[in-house]
Order: structure tokens, then C-alpha cells, then sequence
């Protein structure tokens, strides 16, 4: 039997998961030049890191790195999910930086694929990696903004596809996501949330009215394309029925009707036109804000 070309490995070992291939590179010295050049393929990985403590969660592991508490040295605890042992170790490093090396020696790999990425708290870790990776799918669960002299808390080589996040702020890697979810909870700033290219949005924590005003007066400037949507609920207090009537007054916009409810208008283009609207009338807390095609909402 021929040995596999060079090419040939390399589909094979991109292929292979974590494990596999760990103990490919163990039992088979020959091909370890070219395994330490490729990155890996992940299904899900979480990253929660705090001061003095950092839980990763990678393939069958769950690794914590944390102090100890008699010796205050830092502590290596690895458990593997699926044999259930668990192995203990000190080592004379800084948590932060233990963290940031472990980290670095999985991901820091071009042509790294993640499925699914969770960040959770403050994930220092990940801002030394040089080479960026695709993830497609993307939980941003971070209590803070990226640090000034960064861009993003991750880089990436394409867009995320899904991006769910629990802040809202100026990042490149959440700018550029083709699709967002904001869950319950969440502070939005109609602002930053205008800078945003996601062609699909949910959110659902209140979007308030002075925001939403922002928003949209920002994305009329910007532009978007048919077909984009921003699903939002609207405060409690802004579910009447003059709501529409005096967002209206307030952006500028025509008082229409899209499929039988109340909407307001307001052209981008000569192809298109942005359409707010929502069944508040019957007190419901939906608001839509969508790119339709010129002529979708009638004159009221």
C-alpha cells in the first residue's frame, strides 16, 4: 500500500478530532511536523476566565485552572468527561498565564475551526492568539468591552454565522456577524447596535423607545438591505396606541399600514423603504423593523 501523499495527510488530519489525532501525533512520529502546523476542527468549546480562576471546556475535557488553597500555587485539574478520571497538578505559573498557554497551544493554529464557542466573564486568554480562526457560531456572555488596544476579543477569518451576546458595544468580530440574538436582560444602545451588518436580529430584552428612535435614524443613514429584520419588544409603557403615531413624528416618517396594522415608513432608496411596525393597538410588545420593498406599507 502507498503511503498518503503530503496533501492527502493533511484532509486526514483536519478531519480527525482532538483525541484522535493526539494520539496519531504519540504513536506516530512522522507525521508530527505537519499535525503541529494544522489546526483543529471543534465542535464546542467555553472559555470562562476570571482573575484567578479560568474553566475551559474543550472535546471530553473540562480543565480548571485556579489557586490552591493551603499552597496558593496554581492548580491544573483535568477531568475527562467520559472515563471520569481526573488528574491534579501545581505548576509554577500565574493562573492568567497558565490559562493564556493552554489556550494558545489548542487554538493558536491556522485554519482552526470551532462549531461552537462560548466566552464567558473576562477571556484574557484568547487575546494572544496570532493566527485567526473560523468560528461559526459565537456566545458572548463577557461582563466587559474589549481592552483600547484591541479591536475584538477574537479574530476571526470570516463572519460569524450566529452570534448570541448578553452586551452590547463596539467589537469588529460581533459587528460583522450575519445573524444576531440579544437574550433577556441586555442594555441596548441603539447606536453601536446601528453599526452592526447582521442581516437578522432578535432581541429580547425591552428596546426602549428613545433607542429605537436612534436605531433607526442611524440604519436610514447607513442603509440595509431587503429583506434585513430586527425583531425587538417594546417597554411596557410604549404598548398604546399612539406609540407608532409619535415614533412617526419623530423619525421623519409616513403613518402607513403593513398587512392590516399600523406602521410607519420611511423610503432608503428608490427600491426600498423601512417599515416599523407592530400591533400595539392590541397591546401587543412586538416591534418589527424591517427593509421591504418600495410600495410593501400603504398610505394610511
Amino acid at each position: 500500500m502507498k503511503p498518503l501523499t503530503y496533501q492527502c495527510l493533511q484532509m486526514v488530519l483536519q478531519e480527525m478530532s482532538f483525541i484522535k489525532r493526539k494520539e496519531l501525533y504519540a504513536k506516530c512520529p512522522a507525521i508530527r511536523k505537519i499535525e503541529e502546523r494544522l489546526g483543529y476542527r471543534v465542535d464546542k468549546m467555553l472559555i470562562s476566565q476570571y482573575p484567578e480562576r479560568c474553566a475551559i471546556h474543550f472535546e471530553k475535557f473540562i480543565i480548571i485552572i485556579d489557586l490552591e488553597d493551603e499552597t496558593k500555587k496554581c492548580c491544573v485539574t483535568m477531568t475527562n468527561n467520559k472515563t471520569g478520571i481526573t488528574v491534579k497538578k501545581s505548576i509554577d505559573l500565574e493562573p492568567e498565564e497558565a490559562a493564556e498557554r493552554l489556550v494558545t497551544y489548542i487554538l493558536n493554529r491556522p485554519g482552526t475551526i470551532i462549531q461552537h464557542l462560548h466566552l464567558l466573564v473576562t477571556p484574557v486568554c484568547i487575546l494572544k492568539l496570532d493566527h485567526p480562526m473560523t468560528v461559526i457560531n459565537l456566545s458572548m456572555y463577557v461582563d466587559s468591552e474589549i481592552p483600547e488596544e484591541k479591536s475584538s476579543w477574537l479574530k476571526t477569518t470570516v463572519p460569524v454565522k450566529h452570534l448570541e451576546t448578553r452586551t452590547v458595544f463596539r467589537d469588529d468580530t460581533m459587528k460583522t456577524a450575519r445573524s444576531v440574538l440579544i437574550p433577556e436582560n441586555v442594555e441596548i444602545d441603539g447606536k453601536i447596535l446601528s453599526e452592526w451588518e447582521a442581516n437578522k436580529i432578535i432581541i429580547q430584552s425591552p428596546f426602549p423607545l428613545e433607542q429605537v428612535v436612534t436605531y433607526c435614524t442611524s440604519i436610514v443613514k447607513s442603509g440595509r438591505p431587503i429583506g434585513f429584520r430586527c425583531q425587538s419588544i417594546i417597554e411596557p409603557q410604549n404598548m398604546e396606541i399612539g406609540t407608532l403615531d409619535s415614533l412617526a413624528g419623530r423619525l421623519n416618517a409616513r403613518k402607513t399600514t403593513w398587512n392590516g396594522i399600523k406602521c410607519v415608513t420611511i423610503p432608503l432608496d428608490n427600491a426600498s423603504e423601512l417599515n416599523v411596525h407592530g400591533n400595539l393597538d392590541n397591546l401587543s410588545d412586538r416591534l418589527i423593523i424591517e427593509v421591504n420593498e418600495k410600495g410593501t406599507a400603504i398610505n394610511r
